[in-house]
């Protein structure tokens, strides 16, 4: 199945350097970020979604606009992707939509009339969608400071200059991420830098290094956090039901393992 984010190879994949700062001043942002987290009720905003091969070469760009909800406890995702940007620079807009609600992930291709349908967590359980290496989308908000500790070493991290998708960035605090061993992020992860808005700490850029050094890279600009939400934000959120006359459906609901369950890989075309 496939999933999202999207690259240009990097002959040498520069990467934020950590500033040298007192290590209260990470614990006290990973507080806030928990405390927001527990509040949240809703983020709105356009997306960019880049993956880089290191080893190829080849660039991938998707754009787009995400709407989360939070209730009780328990969020719902759509990425409304509507231009998708090839290696060789072609644009092809068409609707990619994808859609995380009650333990079900969804994709709805346009283009290729196609509608995928999978429960990702058995029923009656909770996931989340954006946790890393949990969730198969890089957007983290909201997390335990205790897993992030407990997985990372974390320290504090500048913006970078050298990212084409950030720029114009400014206000934001940062966050780099390594895993540590025996962790189980460090087949995943090489690094994770994370950047919030200082003042409502939405996650507004993620840069996710592999241990092969490709890289994915997230930008979310217009954003809106704890707005009410519009009808069309509602409408993307709802899982549809396409005419099986006219679509390719695939549904697969849950079927209980013995392994840990793999992370749903990002979207690729």
């Amino acid at each position: 199945m496939m999933f999202l984010l999207l690259p240009i190879a990097l002959t040498a994949l520069l990467q934020a350097a950590p500033v040298s700062v007192q290590p209260d001043a990470v614990t006290a942002l990973l507080d806030r970020l928990e405390l927001a987290g527990k509040s949240l009720t809703s983020l709105t905003g356009r997306v960019a979604l880049e993956r880089q091969d290191a080893l190829v070469g080849d660039n991938e760009l998707r754009r787009g606009r995400l709407v989360l909800e939070q209730k009780d406890g328990a969020r719902s995702f759509a990425f409304l992707f509507e231009e998708f940007i090839d290696v060789n620079g072609r644009s092809d807009r068409h609707l990619d939509h994808w859609i995380y609600a009650n333990g079900w992930l969804c994709e709805l291709d346009e283009r290729n009339k196609s509608f995928t349908k999978r429960q990702i967590v058995a029923p009656g359980q909770q996931l989340d969608p954006l946790k890393l290496g949990e969730g198969p989308f890089p957007i983290p908000t909201g997390q335990p400071k205790a897993e992030v500790l407990a997985r990372f070493d974390v320290v504090s991290t500048e913006l970078p200059t050298d990212v084409p998708l950030w720029k114009n960035l400014a206000g934001v605090d940062g966050l780099r991420l390594t895993p540590k061993s025996g962790s189980g992020m460090e087949s995943e992860f090489k690094t994770v830098e994370v950047f919030y808005d200082h003042e409502t700490l939405a996650p507004v850029g993620v840069r996710l290094t592999k241990p092969n050094l490709d890289t994915t890279i997230v930008r979310v600009s217009a954003f809106a956090v704890n707005q009410p939400l519009t009808d069309a934000d509602r409408a993307a959120l709802v899982i549809p039901s396409p005419d099986p006359t006219a679509w390719a459906i695939d549904v697969r609901p849950w079927k209980p393992t013995t392994e840990t369950t793999p992370v749903p890989s990002t979207p690729s075309k």
